[in-house]
């Protein structure tokens, strides 16, 4: 629980959320959040424009997921024209939210097992009267 808590752009964090979220196998989760992170760095902000045109159709992907943002800006070239320059934002709050919901259905499932009677546990077999 700490590991989310101090660190919303882990690698295993983003990609066990994106293999919940596109139900995609470990391995291609991880590329697809390696990629990500690999834009991202240490920080929440990309501009648009390095985004190569695949990059961008995966980054629309994740926003419709809710796990990437865009805003923008707008600025007054020396010509006077306006220029908006767009950016990607890790949309932290809802990575964190899915990571969080992940591991309670996991803790779930291990306690699932402490709910069972010692017996169960046993490998003799129940005496069955004739």
């Amino acid at each position: 629980m700490d590991m989310i808590e101090n660190s919303p752009f882990a690698p295993e964090i983003l990609t066990k959320v994106i293999a919940s979220k596109i139900g995609l196998n470990e391995q291609m989760a991880k590329e697809v959040a390696l990629r990500i992170l690999n834009y991202f760095g240490y920080g929440e902000l990309v501009i648009d424009n390095i985004l190569d045109q695949e990059d961008r159709r995966l980054f629309y992907f994740l926003q419709d997921l809710k796990l990437l943002k865009t805003n923008w800006e707008e600025t007054i070239l020396p010509n006077g024209r306006s220029w908006r320059i767009f950016y990607w934002e890790l949309n932290t709050e809802e990575i964190l939210r899915e990571a969080q919901k992940l591991i309670a259905t996991k803790e779930e499932t291990v306690n699932i097992y402490d709910t069972l009677p010692d017996a169960v546990w046993s490998r003799e077999r129940p005496e069955v009267a004739v």
